[in-house]
């Protein structure tokens, strides 16, 4: 199927979609919700402020990037 999905999410966008799927999620933390969402964001091939998902990621992991408590 090759389908190639380009697109630029904000990092609010990517929150908003983490704090919707958190209850169902297994991450104890919003963090780790934001993260799995830039792991979709990976697969399907889409950026978010115009960096690389799993730059992202590593920034949020590294704390160079905040992610709101709640």
């Amino acid at each position: 199927k090759n389908i190639k999905h380009n697109g630029n999410l904000t990092l609010e966008e990517v929150i908003d979609v983490a704090r919707i799927m958190w209850p169902t999620s297994l991450a104890r933390e919003l963090k780790g919700c934001v993260k799995e969402v830039l792991g979709v964001c990976f697969s399907v091939g889409c950026t978010v402020e115009g960096q690389h998902p799993k730059d992202l990621c590593d920034k949020i992991a590294d704390g160079e990037v905040e992610i709101p408590e709640k």
